[in-house]
């Protein structure tokens, strides 16, 4: 894709100010950033689909005059749109003590032989000590960008991909809602169920056979996951569950199921983000494991510390057990086991 329009504004909501900034006569590290800015978005899976709630609003409008080469027209549109939105909402929570980050809006518009892409941001600024005078200043974070960004791909006029995309523990309601006026494609419950129906359809069913125990370890975990968090987030939940994860069989595909996993969301409709309904795990946690025609072993959701609750051991002679630490159940089967 090419890149055909950029423009900065730095927003100001406490003084009521908008100023652009020219990139293309600031510093080679501005240009440099702009680009990293586009690549990050573009790859990330921090994201979630959305839909326009109407297309007259303001931001559709100004998308629209983008598509129709009017580029200045638009990155103002958008740019005192955010100001007046922030001002609002920075009036609404002034007594909680909380404050809407001041930032600069990055506007990008990219194309291609058959499609548009129109990237907004709004990265955050930071405070820093200048390292040769030590005087606090404002500006850009250059290793950790903070950010919240919009991207919409057109086939001609018609939107067919939209994205919101945002760096925090939570994704900003005046951003999505108060500001691009969207509405969420898929609810939270429709992701929770779904991710997890998936999950167990596309990726752990097809281990169960072949490697019981990794599938056993890596499903708990994600029941962990989903029970001890209020958002899912992809990446996130790769990392804590198998990008670390050391399978009991060596032959257990871990990068297969790694890539399996990030495509499903696509492939499936749900998103790569999105708040977690707890009641939509309470349905899908039971796990059952046979361990004989007569005995199922069920296991009733998320059980931490795994490993040393439940144990596999074999004897001199090569009988396998099952070792599972128990006060109830030692008191109901001592007896048996010539314990009294």
């Amino acid at each position: 894709m090419n890149i055909t329009f950029t423009s900065l504004h730095q927003i100001d909501h406490s003084t009521d100010e908008i100023k652009e900034i020219d990139i293309s006569t600031q510093s080679e590290d501005l240009g440099r950033y702009t680009d990293r800015l586009i690549n990050e978005i573009t790859a990330s899976t921090n994201k979630r689909q959305f839909e326009f709630k109407s297309d007259t609003t303001e931001v559709r409008i100004a998308l629209s005059k983008y598509l129709d080469e009017n580029y200045g027209e638009a990155s103002v549109i958008n740019s005192s749109r955010l100001l007046d939105v922030e001002k609002v909402a920075q009036s609404k929570i002034a007594h909680l003590n909380k404050f809407i980050q001041k930032g600069s809006l990055f506007q990008a518009v990219l194309r291609d032989s058959d499609s548009t892409t129109i990237i907004i941001s709004k990265a955050d600024h930071n405070q820093f000590l200048d390292e040769v005078d030590f005087t606090l200043k404002n500006g850009l974070p250059w290793e950790r960008r903070i950010f919240k960004a919009f991207l919409v791909k057109f086939h001609g006029n018609n939107p067919v991909n939209i994205y919101v995309y945002d760096t925090s523990n939570r994704m900003a309601r005046y951003w999505w809602d108060s500001y691009l006026e969207l509405e969420e494609k898929f609810t939270d419950t429709h992701n929770t169920k779904t991710s997890l129906d998936v999950l167990d359809k596309k990726v752990f069913n097809k281990i169960k056979k072949v490697f019981p125990a990794d599938h056993t370890i890596l499903r708990n975990s994600t029941i962990g996951y989903f029970r001890n968090n209020e958002e899912f987030e992809l990446g996130e939940f790769l990392n804590e569950t198998i990008r670390e994860y050391r399978p009991v069989d060596s032959n257990f595909p871990k990068d297969k199921t790694i890539s399996t996993i990030e495509e499903l969301p696509e492939k499936w409709g749900f998103d790569s983000r999105f708040g977690i309904k707890k009641e939509e795990i309470k349905k899908r946690q039971v796990n059952k494991i046979p361990l004989s025609e007569k005995i199922e072993l069920v296991l009733k959701g998320h059980i931490d510390d795994l490993s040393n609750i439940i144990k596999s051991e074999q004897d001199v002679e090569g009988n396998k057990y099952i070792k599972i630490k128990s006060d109830s159940g030692y008191e109901r089967f001592k007896k048996s086991n010539g314990n009294a």
